[in-house]
């Protein structure tokens, strides 16, 4: 563990999730590598899956719910003919299907006809929503029925990378809106064949402009890793607004600023490229303080990456 003036370092790792530990596991491993105060993350990883996971550490939890807006992609492998409780091969087995010679057409039009499709998606019955303050897994475990509301997700592209026949596996690559659960999208792509699948590899290439191809691995991760909020949200593309009155963004005062900029969000940064706060348009013009930055904001309604860390 480091020492305590690393601890309160803040910024965002990229990190490579390795097969077999919850995202939570993966927080867990980096506070106690680091000795950070607080660590979360933006966007969940099944155990199965790898790839990349947006890691936030000390301050940067308080902006987990602006990363988290990012569309994300995948590359995903499935298992054709075989149906489990969760929809990936950790799952209880509930159906089996004969094999059967899938026509290439049929596969290429499932393809196109997901690629920009925008619908009313049900999450699987293992996962983590919360229904009536219970996650909908707990109610899986204890075989009791629940009511799934679906929720609107968007494939921006759906791609072919490969299909195996003599193994019966499918590559796919996609690109969707957050809350878009892949587990759940293998199962209505195969349902749209009149065929039944389960996921079988799962890897996030991206998250918003963050890249796999800049994650480090677990063991691999160092000090020097860390991107700043800063730089963070420039990556966002997120406007970043130098003003110069500090003490009245530390007390949360509306703002009055003139820019061009459509975002509803903005973020007030000082000549240290530090960044201060999170501000929402309120008027033309005019900005109201959505998030504070700095240490401690009693008042402020917590992230999800800060629930992560309680």
């Amino acid at each position: 563990m480091h020492g305590d003036m690393m601890n309160q370092k803040s910024g965002i790792y990229l990190v490579n999730k390795p097969k077999g530990i919850t995202s939570n596991d993966l927080v867990q491993k980096i506070k106690r590598k680091f000795g950070y105060k607080k660590v979360g993350h933006a966007g969940t990883l099944d155990p199965l899956a790898t790839g990349l996971m947006v890691i936030l550490v000390n301050q940067a939890t308080k902006i987990s719910n602006y990363v988290l807006e990012n569309d994300k992609s995948y590359n995903v492998v499935i298992k054709m003919f075989t149906q489990t409780d969760s929809f990936d091969i950790t799952g209880k087995v509930i159906e089996e299907m004969e094999p059967v010679k899938l026509s290439k057409t049929l596969l290429k039009e499932t393809v196109e006809f997901f690629d920009g499709y925008m619908y009313d998606q049900y999450p699987p019955i293992y996962s983590a929503i919360k229904v009536n303050g219970k996650k909908l897994y707990e109610y899986a475990r204890q075989n009791k029925e629940v009511k799934i509301e679906p929720r609107i997700i968007t494939i921006n592209h759906c791609k072919l990378i490969n299909y195996d026949a003599k193994n019966n596996e499918i590559v796919l690559d996609i690109d969707c809106s957050k809350g878009t659960y892949i587990r759940s999208f293998v199962n209505d792509f195969m349902h749209k064949m009149n065929l039944i699948g389960t996921v079988k590899e799962l890897q996030r290439t991206s998250s918003g402009n963050f890249s796999l191809d800049d994650a480090v691995d677990l063991d691999a991760l160092q000090d020097e890793d860390m991107t700043s909020i800063y730089d963070s949200l420039l990556k966002s593309k997120y406007p970043l607004i130098m003003y110069h009155q500090e003490k009245d963004i530390q007390q949360g005062k509306p703002i009055k600023i003139v820019t061009n900029n459509a975002n509803e969000i903005i973020f007030i940064v000082n000549d240290k490229k530090e960044v201060l706060a999170a501000y929402k348009r309120a008027a033309q013009g005019l900005y109201v303080c959505a998030r504070g930055l700095w240490e401690p904001d009693a008042n402020a309604t917590l992230t999800e990456a800060e629930k992560d860390d309680l």
